[in-house]
């Protein structure tokens, strides 16, 4: 038996017939095959058995709970592994109920042909991988447009902020160079070489946030622009700590 065969769950209460059914699928076919002869059994099994089944062949006459009914279980529980019903002759109706329940496909007890089935269990099986892989292409692509959305509202907000940011930093800059003569003019000769220190001070922190600032958004028009951007994240990392370390000497 191949380690990626299909491992099927086999429910019917007529234990001679899904013996006999087991016994083919996995000889013949090379399925991993499972038992259960009622429906409460099926969902004790389905409830525990993990990562869980890649098919489930599902009579629909059986005592207490039929297969309806275990359907009706799956969709509550949201559960999506696929389904193919067992039907009885004139039991259209229930086909019918089946794939409105969520089951992928039905076949009549009294024809199935074991190759037939085995054609049938592997295109089930196509088809609910196709199912997943779109919806989880569908998530993806919806994840992408939040995100979108996100980066464009941040991008708008960041447009608003920076003129006013690079403003403040300018005028913060125009401060510390020009205004503090007159202060520096009117104190003792201790106080001004401790307020021109103050003011070194100041200076390395406007250049420091400017430089800060120029990389932040940087970063983000990369973001923006979403590219994969390793090495231009890499350029942008090494022109910020280039440009520190001069503004720290």
């Amino acid at each position: 038996m191949s380690e990626d065969s299909l491992n099927i769950l086999l429910v019917d209460d007529e234990e001679t017939f899904v013996k006999m059914l087991a016994y083919h699928l996995r000889d013949h076919y090379g399925y991993q095959t499972n038992v259960a002869y009622a429906g409460k059994d099926a969902v004790k099994l389905i409830e525990s058995t993990k990562p869980g089944f890649d098919v489930v062949l599902l009579d629909y006459m059986m005592p207490e709970m039929n297969g309806l009914n275990v359907l009706q279980w799956m969709l509550e529980q949201k559960n999506q592994t696929p389904v193919i019903m067992l039907t009885a002759a004139g039991s259209e109706h229930v086909a019918v109920e089946a794939l409105k329940l969520g089951a992928y496909d039905y076949v009549r007890k009294e024809l199935i042909d074991i190759n037939h089935l085995d054609i049938l269990i592997r295109g089930t099986h196509e088809r609910h991988m196709y199912r997943v892989n779109e919806m989880m292409e569908q998530e993806r692509l919806k994840e992408m447009a939040l995100n979108n959305d996100a980066t464009e509202r941040v991008r708008r907000v960041v447009n608003a902020i920076t003129p006013k940011l690079n403003t403040a930093l300018a005028q913060l800059a125009v401060s510390v160079e020009y205004e503090p003569q007159h202060l520096l003019d009117a104190l003792g000769e201790k106080e001004r070489e401790d307020l021109k220190k103050l003011l070194a001070d100041v200076r390395q922190g406007v250049q420091t946030l400017e430089t800060a600032t120029r990389g932040l958004l940087s970063l983000f028009e990369l973001l923006y622009a979403h590219h994969t951007g390793i090495p231009q994240i890499e350029n942008i990392k090494h022109w910020f700590e280039t440009n520190l370390q001069l503004v720290d000497r």
